[in-house]
């Protein structure tokens, strides 16, 4: 129980109690407020005279590394009651306050990785998200007055409880039909660094080759050659399924490989949503987001976006549909 094996550096600090005196059965995630090296933070929890320590901290490039054995309660979340339950993370910023303390895809992912790997060894059976202290997956905010986890990581508590679900429940599959070694060929295709990345890393145009069969939350594997098919460290990164079933097709497409949306007379609560998303696909930096109002009362909003990959389309098509509106919905191929 002493320690995960995804940590890849290890300074125990002083600042704890030993053992702790109850099972563990929540996390608490908290952030740095600053850009700290694994290093740099054990320094830190290393001084008595800090007073401070965590389980785990992640630094900004996702690298994990232990402060406080398992079985040890952390002084971290201003709570006994709290941290003697509680596995407690730290996670280094790659942003500052103007950022709302962002933290970046690869570090909420190791958090993630973290989170699965503490609920297998330690009985639990998910998170569970409340938004107070109530919840399986806590915050420093709910036990003293602080901002702690900044804005941006408390936004993603929710998402974070249910990837870690999902994954403990096993949701992956086989790629719709894509076998390892199958030929993709790309044209201006999002890449991402995980499964789960919010953001793209970039696009990638020319030929590349399913890594392996496995689908992982609707993206599977590439790799950029035909020997490094299956090969550890040689996944070039993650692209949607969709894109990937395109890219395979040895003539192209009839119906083609990228789509125009239209979205007609979508109400501004959920045009705001349609929005936000498209802000995460970078398609507003891209100019590929149009929109104006279809009532001289300004309630409702007409929205074309794109051309777009159809792996962005069908992103884009699910949450109209979650928000009730699929019937404002419609797209042509381009």
């Amino acid at each position: 129980m002493s320690a995960s094996s995804l940590v890849s550096y290890t300074r125990i600090s002083p600042n704890r109690n030993s053992p702790r005196n109850k099972p563990i059965r929540k996390i608490t995630l908290h952030h740095m407020a600053g850009t700290l090296s694994l290093e740099q933070f054990g320094a830190t929890v290393a001084r008595a005279s800090r007073a401070m320590s965590a389980n785990y901290a992640i630094d900004k490039n996702g690298k994990i590394g232990l402060f406080c054995p398992e079985e040890d309660r952390s002084w971290c979340s201003s709570s006994p009651e709290n941290d003697h339950q509680a596995i407690t993370v730290e996670i280094a910023n790659d942003g500052d306050a103007k950022t709302n303390w962002h933290v970046s895809d690869a570090a909420l992912e190791a958090a993630v990785q973290l989170c699965v790997d503490v609920c297998r060894r330690n009985g639990m059976p998910g998170l569970t998200w409340t938004g107070d202290a109530n919840g399986t997956l806590t915050c420093h905010y709910m036990f003293t007055a602080t901002a702690c986890p900044g804005p941006y990581l408390k936004s993603k508590m929710a998402w974070i409880a249910g990837e870690v679900n999902r994954r403990l429940a096993g949701e992956t599959g086989q790629g719709g039909g894509l076998h390892a070694g199958d030929e993709l060929r790309l044209k201006r295709i999002k890449l991402y660094i995980s499964s789960t990345a919010m953001t793209a890393a970039g696009t990638r145009t020319g030929t590349y080759y399913m890594w392996n069969e496995e689908a992982v939350n609707g993206r599977v594997r590439i790799t950029n050659a035909p020997e490094n098919v299956g090969r550890a460290g040689k996944v070039t990164g993650w692209i949607s399924e969709a894109d990937a079933k395109s890219a395979a097709e040895k003539e192209p497409a009839a119906s083609g490989t990228e789509q125009k949306i239209k979205l007609k007379g979508v109400p501004n609560v959920h045009a705001m949503a349609v929005f936000a998303l498209c802000q995460q696909l970078k398609l507003i930096d891209m100019g590929l987001y149009h929109a104006e109002y279809a009532d001289t009362a300004k309630t409702a909003q007409n929205i074309e976006i794109g051309p777009v990959s159809n792996g962005d389309a069908a992103t884009i098509y699910a949450l109209v549909k979650d928000h009730g509106q699929g019937d404002k919905y419609s797209a042509e191929y381009v």
